[in-house]
């Protein structure tokens, strides 16, 4: 975790007893005795949109507290500062309220000032929510790069990894749960790089071990039965660009040898063929399995893993990213709108029931239970539209299709999600069997009536029946 307080203290003993003391609070800390490059860390960290929520700095120093107060406050408005001095004038303490700090300490009793302040860090750090501007310079910058939305500081760390690496020519691996936007991350990279060529994807778990041969590197007529006449195949077809190897951990041994020379040599020979042919092709692979695992059953080969993560990016799951939930409805609703000629909206509570949900099938389970919603509702998309898709089987699913143990939802996601789903369907069976009376179904469940009321509306239930 980056850290996401920083202390600036020409004191190194200051310096040493604040990191242990934060250390203890499990808050990651970053430490300067020059506030120069105090500075310089700050702008980086808001160049890539993973900026510092508090900065501590002392107000003796060469370059006084205020200045470097200001400074702050210039490159990041949204910092919280404190500063802290041994003696502070009024005239002083006016300099550094005027200058933008939020807290004034004196050091005397310096144990007790570090642990006040780090309680306060822990809760700027673990808030969990972004301020306003930060979430629209998240999302304005994962548009720009990556062609997403979202507010989330791990889906811009990914618009970052794509900027960095577009103009590099090495081999990129992707690693990701299904659904969570691989083949648009690599698009992004091959969009954003100076390649001339085409940018070719190709699902490698998709074509039959017989011919992925034939589709990767070509083929000669009659090299094989069918082969009536000579193909080109993916990599020549993407020279001078990009080729995405999706699902690349589902590529047979034999093959891997055959792609890790093509790496090595940069040149093909189609199926049937002597000849070899040089090419110019970038290769981006993604997969949603841990390669290195495969590595260590004999299932991947190695060298080849080396050979592909060069440039890693992960894609953390839906899951990890709720923030970014709000934001992707929010866009599909507008392109459907504007594809429909419709205004339809989505409430903040549908939004917020989205939310509870574990998204095992990531993004595009998302994008498919909107549209539904969408196609479902008259012009406001509400609760209502999405309970009757959390079923069994999504909840099933949640565990189903997790392979990774980093996947795996945590204890108290899976039982909000088994648990909202289940009331749901025992609130319904209620009103089913007391005829669409809500007094009655009421009374079965022995809850009061406006309880029974207000935990339907919660759960996105229609309340409409007749009493």
């Amino acid at each position: 975790m980056k850290p996401r307080v920083i202390a600036i203290d020409d004191d190194e003993m200051f310096l040493t007893a604040t990191r242990t003391l934060f250390n203890e609070k499990q808050i990651p800390l970053a430490t300067f005795s020059n506030p120069e490059k105090a500075l310089r860390s700050i702008r980086q960290a808001k160049q890539e949109h993973s900026s510092f929520r508090m900065a501590i700095v002392d107000f003796d120093m060469p370059i006084k507290g205020h200045e470097v107060i200001r400074s702050i406050k210039q490159i990041d408005p949204s910092i919280h500062t404190v500063v802290l001095s041994s003696s502070l004038s009024n005239q002083e303490a006016s300099l550094c309220t005027q200058a933008g700090a939020d807290h004034i300490y004196l050091k005397q009793k310096s144990k007790e000032v570090i642990l006040l302040i780090s309680e306060v860090a822990s809760l700027k750090v673990k808030r969990g929510s972004l301020s306003t501007e930060e979430k629209e310079a998240n999302n304005d910058w994962i548009k720009k790069i990556l062609g997403l939305r979202g507010y989330s500081s791990s889906l811009a760390k990914v618009a970052n990894e794509v900027d960095k690496y577009a103009l590099a020519g090495e081999n990129v691996l992707i690693t990701g749960q299904s659904g969570v936007g691989k083949e648009q991350v690599a698009r992004s990279i091959h969009s954003n790089s100076k390649r001339s060529g085409n940018f070719i994807a190709i699902n490698c778990g998709a074509i039959s071990k017989d011919i992925v041969e034939s589709e990767l590197f070509g083929h000669t007529k009659g090299s094989f039965s069918g082969a009536i006449s000579n193909k080109p195949g993916k990599f020549l077809a993407a020279n001078y660009g990009t080729i995405f190897l999706d699902e690349i951990g589902e590529m047979p041994l034999d093959l891997q040898v055959k792609l890790l020379r093509v790496l090595q040599e940069r040149e093909i020979v189609p199926v049937g063929s002597n000849t070899s042919t040089k090419i110019d092709v970038r290769v981006v692979a993604a997969t949603n399995r841990d390669l290195m695992t495969e590595v260590k059953k004999g299932n991947f080969r190695e060298d080849l893993y080396y050979r592909l993560n060069i440039l890693p990016i992960h894609i953390p799951p839906l899951s990890e990213r709720k923030e970014d939930i709000e934001p992707i409805a929010r866009y599909i609703v507008a392109e459907k709108n504007r594809e429909m000629g419709l205004g339809k909206e989505i409430t903040s509570d549908a939004i917020d029931l989205l939310k509870t949900y574990a998204w095992p099938g990531n993004i595009r389970e998302l994008g498919g239970k909107i549209r539904k919603a969408y196609t479902l509702a008259d012009k406001i998309i509400d609760r209502s539209q999405f309970s009757d898709q959390f079923d069994e089987e999504d909840l099933s699913t949640v565990l189903n299709e997790i392979e990774r143990p980093e996947d795996f939802p945590t204890y108290q996601e899976f039982v909000e999600t088994v648990r909202n789903h289940l009331e749901r369907v025992y609130l319904e069976k209620a009103m089913v069997l007391a005829n669409g009376k809500r007094a009655d179904a009421a009374r079965l469940t022995n809850l009061p009536y406006t309880t029974y009321i207000h935990k339907r509306k919660t759960l996105g239930l229609t309340s409409n029946q007749a009493i």
